[in-house]
């Protein structure tokens, strides 16, 4: 498969602006405060979707609006240097079994609105973002491929697709000499979610089947809800009554409580009493057998400020004998309990 780049050559942060909210929630004057930290930072992959935030009255391509009259205001090559990705084909929840027109003249359609919203006449990263598996895959590759070669989209994803599908997908496209999927994005972060959780029967959540899948196919994954939600954050810093709603609902269970006694004590040592807890998520991610990318949102400035500089830099957190001790009932990885040592062995 393709190594993805941006279209003036230069490789991929390993961080990607997530822009939710970005002209609803968050205004759209610290959506633009946000995308100029971000890309003075280094960073160069910003994600979004037509469907972004259509819940919220007068929401739908509210992200992509901002982001596109941001953009036109810089310099002139700045677009070539970055990656844009964007999603299209979700429905609202309800409207069928798989919440996904993948139609071609429907995904036609929306990739129009998402140019013209975003004041560009290509889309680095196009997302499906939701599948429908009453339609054979090689339909799907089919007529994504004709939308790369009339020049519209330069790579093309998957989000919410089980490991399976993207197999048979690459298989297809591997057989007939086409373009084939360049990335998968799912719910991945070091809390634990199902789509019984997520009250979405249409998400993909990281489990043991896909973790495997992944390993074996080595496909760049974008873990989205990177962060849980603030679930760890929350109950370090506030404890259980700190929950939102929604962390609560999607990430309070037992695997994960665990997760967070056993990172409460190394957390509570002296070395990592300063240790900002939004770093832990991705360098969980980072660890993976396969590419990963961290989408990380939010309007934090200070939080993506250092989210950035820890994907920049490169330095580990934590030992591999403590993310056994933090992950003590089990990982997709494979990783077993052991007992933890009192010898510091990471780098901060």
């Amino acid at each position: 498969m393709d190594r993805m780049a941006t279209k003036s050559g230069l490789p991929l942060h390993p961080v990607a602006l997530g822009t939710l909210y970005f002209g609803t929630r968050i205004s759209k004057e610290d959506s633009e405060g946000l995308l100029t930290l971000y890309t003075e930072k280094g960073g160069n992959q910003i994600d979004t979707a037509r469907s972004y935030a259509n819940w919220i009255p007068g929401g739908e391509g509210a992200s992509e609006e901002t982001i596109g009259k941001w953009l036109e205001r810089q310099r002139p090559r700045m677009r070539e240097n970055l990656f844009i990705g964007t999603k299209g084909g979700l429905r609202e929840r309800g409207w069928n079994r798989w919440r996904c027109e993948l139609k071609e003249a429907e995904i036609r359609k929306e990739l129009s609105a998402s140019l013209e919203a975003l004041r560009t006449d290509y889309i680095d990263l196009y997302w499906l973002h939701r599948d429908n598996e009453e339609i054979p895959v090689g339909e799907i590759m089919e007529m994504m491929n004709r939308l790369a070669e009339e020049g519209k989209i330069r790579y093309f994803g998957v989000s919410n697709w089980r490991v399976e599908r993207i197999r048979q997908a690459l298989e297809y496209t591997k057989a007939k000499g086409l373009k084939g999927i360049s990335a998968s994005q799912i719910q991945y972060g070091l809390g634990i979610c199902t789509k019984e959780a997520w009250g979405d029967n249409t998400v993909v959540c990281m489990n043991q089947e896909e973790y495997e899948g992944y390993r074996q196919l080595k496909l760049p994954v974008y873990a989205y809800s990177a962060q849980s939600e603030g679930y760890f954050a929350l109950l370090e810093q506030k404890g259980e009554d700190g929950l939102t709603d929604s962390a609560r609902k999607k990430y309070d269970r037992e695997e994960n409580r665990k997760r967070w006694k056993h990172l409460h004590e190394i957390i509570r040592t002296p070395f990592y009493r300063d240790l900002p807890l939004e770093l832990v998520s991705p360098e969980y991610i980072f660890r993976s057998p396969f590419p990963t990318v961290v989408i990380q949102g939010g309007s934090n400035r200070e939080r993506l400020s250092r989210v950035m500089d820890y994907g920049a830099g490169g330095e580990r957190i934590f030992s591999e004998e403590e993310w056994s001790w933090i992950l003590q009932d089990g990982d997709f990885s494979g990783i077993s309990a052991g007992k933890r040592s009192t010898e510091r062995k990471s780098v901060k």
